[in-house]
This record gives structure tokens, sequence and C-alpha cells, in this order.
């Protein structure tokens, strides 16, 4: 870019490696450092820096794992992997107090041999779907950044072997660049990257899906869809969903503005998905999934901003609106839809409901083999017989925060559970869907502090116009109430679709 006299001064910072920009990192860091560094001018012998230090690489804290096939993977770092070592043990294994742990892939190793500064930014497995093939687990891609920025190089990747796929077998291997890549079977893939002028939005994502066949040099892939030049990125996905197949593209308008594309289920064409372009679109089995994030006016039917309904899927896409099935209605504005989980057999929608987190359980009944519905499958007239049935609620206990994670949604009801407090360390546990109430404990993060004698309450505050505002309340032992007055932090917080 050419310098005028209204070029921001720091415009230089958009070339990230250049020398004037690497020297301005170099400043800044030492200016940053002599403001931080403690009463000697070292950071090391800061006793806040020591205490800090030792909590971020307590060997103690949870690994964060994913279940694929027969193994939990999970990416760790500490002071001997600086970079980073993705790793993976068995599931019996990782319960153990010392898991032992093997190493798929050494980002610090992989690092020096290459000279590069690799970022690990994460895998996408291959689903083989329903068929001989359905349990098998080989075949990913990884995604690592030079230093730590979005452009990532995409490179094919052999679990079993724990080696990248060698050219003799046509790897599929994406360049630097903010590219997408999507599986669609062992050969064949659809990705999004810069194809030239035209294929990427201004803000450097691709706007083109392209289908890639194993082997196809790189600009002999096809092009089968396009966004527009002011998207902020267009794409596509491709997956199973227990046994059914999904085909969506999706444009995102903008960062909170997306139109989705799902395949029609007779004319096999992509038509666009009929919902407001701000609601979440998911599916379950054989239903989409809709988190209305407004109110929508469906027919006769009114749905309440922060409802979360399912319809069935193939009905829906061909224009049908007579299914709904209502997951979560908010009770009041302090009510709100704070994600959802999945089982083999269960949906879990959580919440946050006036401070405190509830979690819906619904269980999917899907329709039997041989029923109606399914001798009649294709057929528009027919309404699908699967359905959700409520099953019952969960509330987090004194104050906690608490989250359900489906283990394997394929194949169990097993969950993650993963609580935390004010004056609890994080605890991850096992659970089995829809008793969320019956865990066993697993992991435990290190407690940094006595919390003997300390206390917490959900209390309300009422302001001058009568509202009553929700907080939290920490006291410290021999605190009570009407007592001398004591040193109080407070604190708040709220963001763009975030509750205070």
């Amino acid at each position: 870019m050419a310098p005028t006299e209204n070029t921001p001064d720091d415009v230089f910072l958009e070339d990230l490696q250049s020398e004037r920009s690497m020297e301005w990192v170099t400043k800044e860091n030492t200016r940053a450092i002599a403001a931080i560094s403690g009463p000697d001018g070292t950071p090391e012998r800061d006793p806040l820096f020591a205490k800090l230090r030792a909590i971020y690489d307590d060997e103690k804290k949870i690994p964060n794992v994913r279940l694929r096939g027969d193994f939990v993977y999970n990416f760790w770092q500490d002071d001997a992997h600086v970079k980073g070592i993705w790793r993976r043990t068995t599931m019996g294994d990782f319960k153990l107090k010392d898991p032992t742990w093997e190493t798929v892939l050494d980002v610090d190793a992989l690092s020096a041999a290459e000279q590069k500064s690799w970022v690990w930014k994460g895998p996408s497995f291959l689903d083989y779907g329903p068929g001989d093939d359905a349990f098998r687990v080989d075949r990913c891609v990884v995604k690592l950044s030079d230093g730590g920025t979005d452009a990532c190089v995409v490179r094919e990747f052999d679990v079993t072997t724990k080696t990248f796929v060698g050219d003799d077998e046509k790897p599929f291997v994406l360049p630097v660049g903010k590219s997408n890549f999507c599986w669609i079977d062992r050969d064949t893939a659809w990705i999004g990257a810069d194809f030239g002028e035209g294929t990427v939005s201004p803000s450097g994502y691709p706007l083109t899906i392209r289908e890639w066949k194993r082997g196809e040099a790189l600009p002999d892939s096809t092009e089968i869809w396009r966004g527009q030049p002011t998207d902020v990125v267009a794409a596509g996905s491709a997956y199973w969903d227990k046994g059914v197949r999904y085909q969506v593209w999706y444009r995102a308008k903008t960062f909170y503005d997306t139109e989705h594309f799902a395949l029609h289920p007779d004319t096999k064409t992509m038509v666009l998905v009929d919902i407001p372009s701000d609601f979440g679109f998911n599916t379950f089995a054989d239903h989409v999934v809709i988190h209305c994030k407004s109110a929508w006016e469906v027919g006769s039917l009114q749905f309440k901003a922060g409802c979360v309904v399912a319809h069935p899927a193939d009905a829906f896409v061909r224009g049908d609106r007579s299914q709904f099935t209502e997951l979560y209605v908010p009770k009041d504005e302090r009510c709100s839809y704070a994600g959802s989980t999945e089982t083999k057999d269960y949906l879990l929608i959580h919440t946050l409901e006036h401070m405190v987190v509830r979690v819906y359980v619904w269980r999917f009944v899907k329709a039997a083999v041989g029923d109606d519905a399914t001798k009649a499958a294709g057929d528009a007239r027919t309404k699908n017989k699967s359905t959700f049935q409520f099953v019952k609620e969960h509330v987090a206990p004194d104050c906690q925060s608490f989250e359900a994670n489906g283990i394997d949604a394929d194949r169990s009801n097993e969950l993650w559970v993963t609580t935390d407090g004010y004056l609890d360390p994080v605890t991850l546990s096992t659970a089995c869907a829809p008793d969320l109430e019956i865990s066993a404990p697993c992991k435990e993060n290190t407690a940094w502090f006595d919390t003997n004698g300390m206390t917490v309450e959900l209390r309300e505050a009422v302001s001058d116009d009568g509202t009553a505002v929700p907080y939290f309340l920490v006291k410290g032992a021999g605190v009570v109430d009407g007592g001398a007055p004591v040193p109080t932090v407070l604190y708040g917080y709220g963001g763009v679709g975030i509750s205070l």
C-alpha cells in the first residue's frame, strides 16, 4: 500500500514479518516487561509472576480431550513442549490418575526439522459413515500456521502410522492461506482457497466451494458454488449425523447474518433454507434444530425470541412447517439459550436462567424400521415418525457452572461433565444421559487457595427504577452481613450475545 496523508501510522504492521514490524514488537515487549517486571526488574523473581507461571504450567491441569475411535486425543503444551504435542491414550487409561500418553505428532520436532515456527490449529477427521468402515479412524487433515497467523497449511495425516501421508498416495495438501477443507469421502474433498480474483472476500476468506479429487492438480478442482463478493466467507459442509447424510452450503453476509443452503431430498439440488439469516441452524439425526434469535412467525405459529425448535429435516426443506417441536422456550428476558450437546439418544439444551445453569434433556425416538414412515421414505406426503420426548431438567447446584458434552454421539450416551465454581476447582466427571446428576469424578484442577470458611451466594440488588440485578457475593471466613466494612472487588462483564 502506497502511503498517503491519511494512511494510519501503524499500517506497516500489515506486513507481519517485516524488519520494521519485528523491531516494533521487540520495542513493545521491552516496554511491557519493564512495566510488570517486579521490584528488581526481573519478571522471574516477581512473586506474582512465579505464582501465575505455576498455575499456567501446572501439570495437573485437566487435558482437553476428544474421543476418536479407540483413543482420546489431546493437544498439550508445557515447558518441555513449548509448541506442543498431539497425543492420545485409551479412554480407560485416561481415567487413571497418571495416564500413559502416546505422541502422535510433536510440533516442536516438526518445527525444528522444517525450519518453521509451526502453531497447531487442529485436525479434521474423515468420517466414513454407515457401513463396514463406520468405526474406522485413520485419516485426517491437520492445520498448521507458521507464526500463528490465520493463514494455515493443510496436510493429510495418517493416525495409524503417525506420519504425514506420503507423496506416493497423492495426499491432500493446501498451501498457506485462509482456506477451508471438508471431507466428502476418502478421495474427495470440498475446499475453499484463493484461486485468484473474485475467489476470496475482502477479509481474505474463501468465497467458492470446489470439489477436489485425490491426485488432481489443485487448479483443476471443479467450482461447484460461489458466494457474493461482499460476503465475509462462503463455504460448505458435508457430514453424517447418526446415519443421516447432510450437505450444507452457507454464505456469511456479515458476522451475524448467514444464509444456509441444503440438499433438497427430491430434486437433489441445493436450495435456500427458509429461516431468518440471524438464526442458528443445526441438525440432530433426521431433524433440523433451529435457534430463533428473534421472534419468528411461521404461518399461524409464533416462536419467541430465544426459542429452540426442531422439525423433520426433509419435510422442512420441502417447505412443510407443521411438525415443530419446541425444545426450549425462555420464561422471560432473563432466561437464555446457552448451547446444546448430543449423545446417541439424547439432545441436551443448556440454558442460563436468572444466573442459574439448567439443562433440559430430550430423548430422541427414531422411526422404527418397517413402520409407515420408513416404508414411504421419500414421499413428501408422509409425516416423519421420529420424535423428541422431554425427559427431565437438571439444575446446577451451589452457584456452579455446569457443562455436559457427548463423548461419542454416534455410539453411546456417555458424557463429559465439567463443573466449576468460585470456591471449587474445575472438575471433569463422566455421566450417562439422561441422568446428569449421577457422575463419577475423573480429573480435578489444583485448588490454589484455601476456601475454608468461605461462602458464595446468589443475590439481587434493586436499582432506583426497581430493576432487580442479580450478582454473586463471595465472602471470606469471618465476614458477616452488617459487620465492619471490608475491601471488596467488583467485577462485571457483558458483550455481544454474552449475558452480564
